[in-house]
């Protein structure tokens, strides 16, 4: 995010002290989610507060997609335009990251539990804006053992 140009990059953590510290020294602000267990919403809530007035879109990302690339997100931010919701599709899916106009944050912070934005996308496919990116960009890695040897 911060190699595409972005910023503010706000990055929403659980209140772990290992990912404060595995961040900080970054141009991004850290923002803690006390209760992650409640969920996405939770964490895309705290993130979407914290975006300046200005701005008239938030890129919504996961951290957890290693082989997206800073290209790859520039490539969304050139196909957003005002009022239009951009998602990445990987091959038959689409995934993260996804850039919402500002005017679907009242329903993103409207989000309960692990609901995330695919919801808001769902329900409005006449803004949808897709980009076809390369499959393995869109591989999520959760556990240690899912990375390659």
């Amino acid at each position: 995010m911060l190699e595409a140009g972005l910023e503010p990059v706000l990055v929403v953590v659980s209140t772990e002290p290992r990912f404060r510290e595995a961040l900080a020294g970054l141009p991004l602000d850290v923002l803690e989610n006390p209760a992650p267990e409640l969920g996405i919403s939770q964490s895309i809530g705290i993130g979407l507060r914290a975006v300046p007035g200005a701005n008239e879109a938030a890129l919504i990302a996961v951290a957890d997609q290693p082989y997206l690339t800073a290209d790859a997100i520039s490539e969304l931010r050139r196909a957003f335009s005002p009022g239009r919701i951009v998602v990445p599709r990987y091959g038959d899916q689409r995934g993260n990251p996804a850039i919402f106009d500002h005017g679907f944050f009242a329903e993103l912070l409207r989000l309960d539990g692990d609901r995330g934005g695919q919801a808001v996308v769902d329900a409005h496919p006449e803004a949808v804006v897709e980009v076809n990116l390369a499959a393995a960009m869109g591989v999520d890695i959760d556990r240690a053992d899912e990375w390659p040897v």
